[in-house]
């Protein structure tokens, strides 16, 4: 048997195979067209329409969902840049209090110190003059 013969035989084989493939393919397709297949193409499209319009429901209102997110969003970025400028000052109050305290803390200090070392001059004073 030569090259050429084993070649047709394989080719035959294989549309033969094809063939068995349509006729179940024909088959299978009959199954499914069956009485009901207008019913069915009838109700595919219901189905779809209405699922269009859903579609289109929900666009409108993420559209105006998002628009009125982006507002808020919008809102809260100002606020919290004016929270930050009033940290900001809030901190620079805070700041100078603590100086002024410091500040107040030392000046009194300074003041008793002078006041405690009177005291023993006074007393001595009194002491000589009794």
């Amino acid at each position: 048997m030569s090259f050429a013969t084993l070649t047709n035989i394989v080719t035959m084989l294989f549309c033969i195979a094809v063939l068995v493939q349509s006729v179940r393919l024909i088959r299978a397709l009959r199954a499914v067209k069956g009485d009901d297949f207008g019913t069915m193409v009838k109700a595919l499209d219901t189905a779809t329409a209405e699922a269009r319009e859903v579609l289109d429901d929900l666009r409108e209102t993420l559209r105006i969902d998002c628009a009125a997110n982006a507002r808020v969003i919008a809102t809260g970025t100002a606020m919290r840049e004016e929270l930050t400028v009033m940290a900001g000052i809030a901190d620079a109050v805070a700041e100078r209090i603590v100086e002024a305290v410091e500040k107040s803390s030392a000046t009194s200090a300074k003041a008793a110190a002078p006041k405690a070392k009177a005291r023993p001059r006074a007393r001595a004073v009194a002491e000589a003059a009794a």
